[in-house]
């Protein structure tokens, strides 16, 4: 595949990767919060 594609696809790869650990660490984050306010 061309250089374009390649550099794009890791792109993507990293923005996924970025993506769900903020999303994991927003989940875990609110579970603590309501653990601890129970």
């Amino acid at each position: 595949p061309p250089p374009s594609t390649d550099s794009y696809m890791v792109i993507v790869a990293v923005l996924g990767v970025l993506g769900a650990m903020a999303i994991i660490g927003a989940v875990v984050a609110f579970v603590m919060m309501m653990r601890r306010n129970t």
